[in-house]
């Protein structure tokens, strides 16, 4: 039988825990390492609603990328998604900070997905931040075009500095802040999630393009290469996305 402890040195070998940054809290959060586990879901977020649905599907495990516990708790209502895991003796381990700059992991899937070439580490982007080239220049109206098309969006928000790119700065996640350094580095473009009003407007003064393309969205790409990375590892334990795992935005 696998237990939570073997995913747990799975995940550790692709992304390892030790390399979580100072204020993360990746882990097991829930639970015990002995837990056995027949099925698991996969969830970029642990709500209340992804613990209902493993207790319909007798999922003994949720793997998720935010840490469900992230600040000290002062109360658990139980209505909560920590009190309904634990009541569901589900166990939960979250892999944060460490997969979004592993090798293969969420930036580099983004990296990836955009059809990035050489996509290196920006130097002093904490291992967050790609840099890479397109095939060919492109328009900002056609970047945006790529990032819907590859990230399969309805809308997303951009400041178009109105010149052609080639180099693209991304960060999976919230990364406004490390606009400047892209510049910086020469990017015609940064593509991130969570930017706030400052960043738009630094933007249109540094004379880069910006995407605002969702938090959720630049990140739940990593699911799937996650699910395909342990089912392999474990074939006798089925992974599966939870479907009740969805942004928590949407556009009317």
């Amino acid at each position: 039988m696998t237990t939570a402890e073997e995913i747990y040195a799975a995940l550790d070998e692709w992304a390892p825990f030790d390399t979580q940054e100072g204020f993360d809290n990746s882990g097991l959060l829930i639970g015990s390492m002995e837990q056995p586990v027949e099925r698991c879901l996969l969830a970029l977020d642990l709500t209340p609603e992804v613990c209902a649905e493993a207790v319909r599907c007798g999922a003994q495990m949720a793997v998720t990328h935010h840490p469900v516990i992230f600040t000290p708790l002062k109360s658990l209502r139980p209505d909560s998604a920590v009190y309904r895991a634990v009541q569901a003796g589900l166990a939960v381990l979250c892999a944060h900070t460490n997969l979004d700059k592993a090798p293969g992991g969420v930036s580099d899937t983004l990296a990836d997905l955009l059809g990035l070439s050489r996509a290196d580490d920006l130097e002093g982007g904490d291992g967050f931040v790609k840099l890479g080239d397109l095939p060919r220049p492109v328009t900002g109206g056609e970047l945006a075009a790529l990032v819907k098309e590859r990230l399969g969006l309805s809308h997303l928000r951009i400041h178009d500095a109105g010149r052609p790119i080639r180099t693209i700065a991304l960060c999976s996640g919230s990364g406004g802040s490390y606009l400047e350094l892209a510049a910086e580095a020469g990017a015609d473009a940064f593509v991130t999630g969570d930017v706030k009003h400052d960043r738009a407007v630094e933007a249109a003064a540094l004379g880069i393009t910006l995407i605002d393309a969702g938090h959720y969205e630049t990140e739940a790409i990593i699911l799937e290469p996650m699910r395909e990375y342990l089912q392999e590892r474990f074939p006798r334990v089925e992974f599966r996305r939870a479907e009740s795992d969805r942004p928590p935005f949407r556009w009317e």
